[in-house]
């Protein structure tokens, strides 16, 4: 049964609160109001009401793409969107300037007016202290960052009477918020635990930043952190890193001046992305595309800035930072519920970004999935481009243990490297800590590192079926449990049978398997996160009040779980 235009347009923006900032979503979206879906010819159409001109063009070209794949999602098939101007007796009063035309994008320094305000109430610019104050204050986000754009452009263009976000980057002061140490809460970082061996605790004592030689001697102190060998070079490229890898090496060729920035590579645990990372810094120093380069993990950063609190050296410690040329974070996922160590990165990240420095953050699942981070940290992290590393497929195991085995002089013969390709998929450290092991078994032993050798380690040491069901065996198991075909499930259709299998298969995939929610969405005709998302809330408030989900839910589970190595034809 085909939506109403409401109902479609309802799904469609609660799937878009999940992908877009929230700021977006209340300038631009939340004003428009469905007007009808017409599903008499071709493809359906949904008709939106936008308040003015203005923001039909900026929707078109800002959000256009996000807004087809929610509604297509919504309406489960590909769905043409047009847009009409409110009729002018609905549409709000628009913001002018002296001259009476609408003004231009502006920074968030000095807002427009809202609509029924009067400019008088502004301090006047003969006064010393607003001088003052304009001149005090932070610079604005380059004209064409996320943040100029959505905060002075919806406020002229959409003209919506509201009060200026907080989470503006241009509100924020820079190095005044920084935490005193009486307002600092110990951001769960023990002290028997910080790290103190590197560059926190050779901060200078004086409020100050230290001289240029003491930062100079710093920065050499953090290359120590960086292994030699994580190079592009010995960085195997599959299809399932691909698009990180590419966009890794344009970031180290050309710090800063790329649209990757910052760029966010996230992926499951062992599959490259800390080399990925520290590749890009060995790079850029040694080609020289950036002189300051810094890499640091989460929790050695959080561990400096609690260190510099207790010391009073906050200053010194975010002098640091915001002088790198390439700043390289690893594991931002644990910033979560670090509120003042994530006030402290914001301004940072603000400061490194407005100068067109390179930032570069490692995750292990996308941004908008990381929990505990602020929703304006959030934002900044989706401002470039985030790339996820996929488990490897075969034909790249297989030339990362001959690679391995090249590097470490192991005489192996290529079908014992294939059986361990084919015997371990999860990640790559247990791929080549399989091979490392057993080249010193043989080597210990005494014996021959054959196929028979190989297959017997392997059945005493790795489960005899990967532990990890993927999103390929669920399909199959799931279209073969209602009696369809697998295409059924990739396909758009609507039949309210396939709709909620496939809709089964996705919550399926995301209890069963380690892959985020873009990754099942991709598996599944190519659809968008957001859909999985609302196919896993559907399914599992469904259960609560339908036994027979429930039911079909359970048998599947146990089905997939106890399967035997025959029932997947994979």
């Amino acid at each position: 049964m085909v939506p109403s235009a409401s109902d479609a347009w309802r799904t469609a923006l609660r799937d878009l609160r999940e992908t877009l900032p929230e700021r977006t979503v209340q300038n631009w979206l939340d004003p428009i109001e469905p007007r009808s879906l017409d599903t008499d010819e071709g493809a359906p159409t949904l008709t939106l009401q936008v308040p003015t001109p203005f923001g039909i063009q900026y929707l078109r070209s800002r959000f256009q793409r996000s807004i087809k794949q929610a509604v297509a999602d919504a309406v489960e098939e590909p769905t043409d969107v047009v847009y009409q101007v409110a009729p002018e007796e609905e549409r709000p009063d628009e913001i002018t300037t002296d001259s009476g035309s609408a003004p231009e994008d502006t920074d968030d320094t000095n807002p427009p007016d809202p609509p029924g305000q009067s400019s008088s109430t502004s301090p006047s610019p003969s006064r010393p202290d607003a001088q003052n104050e304009r001149s005090s204050r932070p610079a604005s986000p380059d004209s064409t960052s996320p943040a100029a754009e959505e905060t002075g452009t919806a406020r002229a263009l959409q003209s919506r009477s509201a009060p200026p976000d907080p989470s503006s980057a241009s509100a924020e002061p820079s190095s005044s918020s920084a935490p005193t140490p009486t307002d600092v809460v110990d951001e769960t970082v023990p002290r028997a635990q910080e790290d103190t061996s590197t560059d926190a605790s050779s901060y200078p004592q004086q409020s100050g930043a230290g001289s240029p030689d003491e930062r100079s001697a710093l920065y050499e102190q953090a290359k120590e952190h960086l292994r030699p060998e994580y190079t592009f070079d010995e960085f195997i490229e599959g299809d399932g890193n691909r698009l990180a890898r590419s966009a890794a090496f344009a970031v180290a060729q050309e710090p800063g001046t790329t649209n990757y920035n910052p760029l966010l590579v996230y992926g499951g645990v062992g599959l490259g992305k800390t080399h990925l990372a520290q590749a890009v810094a060995n790079y850029a120093l040694e080609h020289n595309t950036a002189e300051r380069v810094l890499y640091v993990s989460s929790d050695r950063f959080t561990s400096q800035f609690v260190q510099s609190v207790r010391e009073n050296r906050i200053a010194a410690f975010s002098s640091y930072y915001r002088q790198a040329d390439l700043l390289i974070v690893d594991d931002v996922q644990f910033f979560g519920e670090k509120e003042k160590t994530q006030e402290e990165f914001f301004h940072i990240f603000n400061d490194l970004h407005q100068n067109g420095k390179q930032i570069f953050l490692c995750a292990d699942r996308p941004p908008a999935e990381i929990p505990g981070i602020e929703k304006r940290l959030l934002s900044r992290f989706q401002w470039g481009l985030s790339a996820d590393i996929q488990r490897p497929d075969l034909e790249t195991r297989i030339a990362i243990l001959q690679r391995k085995a090249a590097r470490q002089d192991i005489a192996v013969e290529p079908d014992v490297l294939e059986l361990i390709a084919q015997r371990i998929d999860s990640n790559v450290r247990q791929l080549e800590g399989a091979l490392t092991r057993l080249a010193a078994l043989v080597q210990f032993d005494n014996r021959t590192l054959d196929l028979n050798t190989a297959r017997r380690y392997l059945q005493e040491h790795t489960d005899e079926e990967p532990t990890v069901l993927d999103t390929a065996q669920i399909i199959e198991q799931v279209a073969d449990y209602f009696r369809l075909e697998r295409d059924d499930l990739l396909s758009r259709s609507r039949k309210q049978s396939v709709a909620q299998a496939r809709q089964i298969a996705m919550y399926l995939c995301r209890e069963l398997t380690e892959e985020s929610y873009s990754h099942i969405g991709s598996r599944f005709g190519g659809r968008d996160h957001s859909t999985v998302i609302h196919a896993y809330r559907k399914i599992d408030e469904g259960m609560e009040s339908d036994p027979g989900l429930q039911d079909d839910v359970s048998s599947l589970q146990s089905r997939l779980r106890n399967r035997s190595p025959s029932s997947s034809n994979l």
